[in-house]
């Protein structure tokens, strides 16, 4: 069933996102999947409270994207792979337009947050693909590696 990613809770009242999935190359004849996604702290901060969704509201396309891409959305009982997420996230055409004042916390989010270097270039594709573009460049995308260096060189520096 192809749907936009949507806010939802879990039984236990924890913020969540509904996505549809292709399924995983391994399994070429399947077809696509709704799955549900835990949402980190972080995440559900962006969402929830500053961008203020409400539970089953359509999540912008670009904000769901983002939050596979720096791990803020996850599932508790297995590994997932941003990279592989990120690939085989699907949504229908068209969908909710996000307004300039989500597109700015969604830029503020993904440049505060480390990324694993392997999905750089995927963050950078998103940034210069979308409205991001307005407000970040692909080059204030940081990897972990790359703010473990800053902060060394700022020890260093005390």
């Amino acid at each position: 069933m192809l749907d936009h990613p949507r806010l939802t809770e879990t039984d236990e009242g924890e913020s969540a996102i509904a996505v549809t999935l292709d399924p995983p190359d391994d399994r070429s004849f399947a077809e696509s999947s709704r799955e549900t996604f835990l949402l980190s702290t972080r995440a559900t901060g962006l969402v929830v409270d500053d961008l203020a969704y409400g539970e089953h509201e359509e999540i912008a396309d670009v904000t769901a994207r983002t939050l596979f891409l720096t791990g803020g959305a996850y599932h508790p009982d297995r590994k997932t792979d941003p990279v592989d997420l990120f690939q085989r996230l699907r949504s229908p055409d068209g969908g909710k337009h996000p307004t300039d004042s989500e597109i700015e916390r969604v830029a503020t989010y993904l440049k505060n947050t480390k990324i694993e270097a392997r999905a750089r270039w995927l963050a950078e594709e998103l940034v210069a693909d979308s409205r991001l573009s307005t407000v970040m460049t692909p080059e204030e995308i940081r990897t972990r590696r790359e703010r473990m260096n800053d902060l060394r060189g700022i020890a260093k520096d005390l």
